[in-house]
């Protein structure tokens, strides 16, 4: 893993700027510091030994870090826009148990994918005191968002 380089993936750089995955300050440390030019033996240092290598690996499996030279695939408009929506909508109305709603929210690759979070997010927000009148609305919202992008 030493000589291995990473660079932050479409969703890695969101991440950077709005926060929204509850990364703790070492996940994100070195988020921030895989740039697509400093092996992972930059991180060496700053980390207790063992610990570089599993934050790469939880980044790698959250889809926020790829290998240098392998780009990720930009996400559709449709797709950003209605994953832009839940999440506002989780934020809101969850507070903080947005999330692991949120995390699911993010994982999502493509539009079938989102679709299968629908339901959990959909019941987050029936349970929760600010987002139970509001959900049914937020949900045929996002299915609306959805429909544009899914063949028929």
């Amino acid at each position: 893993m030493s000589t291995d380089v990473y660079t932050k993936t479409e969703k890695g750089r969101a991440e950077v700027a709005q926060r929204s995955l509850g990364l703790n300050s070492r996940q994100r440390a070195v988020l921030i510091l895989l740039d697509g030019r400093k092996p992972c033996s930059a991180l060496e240092g700053l980390l207790p030994a063992g610990q570089a290598a599993a934050i790469v690996g939880e980044l790698l499996e959250m889809a926020l870090i790829a290998p240098a030279g392998v780009a990720s695939p930009p996400l559709s408009p449709v797709l950003s826009r209605a994953k832009a929506e839940m999440i506002e909508t989780a934020q809101s109305c969850l507070g903080l148990l947005a999330a692991e709603v949120v995390r699911r929210i993010e994982r999502a690759a493509d539009e079938q994918e989102l679709l299968g979070v629908v339901g959990h997010w959909h019941m987050a927000l029936q349970a929760s005191k600010r987002g139970r009148d509001l959900a049914h609305a937020h949900v045929e919202r996002v299915k609306e968002i959805l429909a544009k992008a899914l063949p028929a």
